[in-house]
C-alpha cells in the first residue's frame, strides 16, 4: 500500500506527523516533561505559530 506524501513541506493547516514537524525538539520535551510530571501547562503565541502541531506532536 502506497501512502501519499505530502508535496510541499510548507503546511498551511493540519498536522501530517512528525516528518513535517521540524525545529522543536526542545520545546516538545518540555511539554512532554512537564505533562509527565502532573504541572499545568498554558501555550501562548500569536495565531498560526504551531501551538496545536507541538500538542499533537507530543502526544
Amino acid at each position: 500500500m502506497l501512502m501519499n506524501r505530502i508535496t510541499n513541506p510548507f503546511l498551511v493547516y493540519g498536522y501530517a506527523g512528525p516528518d513535517y514537524f521540524c525545529d522543536q525538539k526542545e520545546d516538545t520535551q518540555k511539554l512532554i516533561s512537564a505533562l509527565r510530571n502532573g504541572r499545568n501547562i498554558t501555550l501562548m503565541s500569536p495565531r498560526r505559530m504551531g501551538k496545536t502541531g507541538l500538542i499533537k506532536n507530543a502526544t
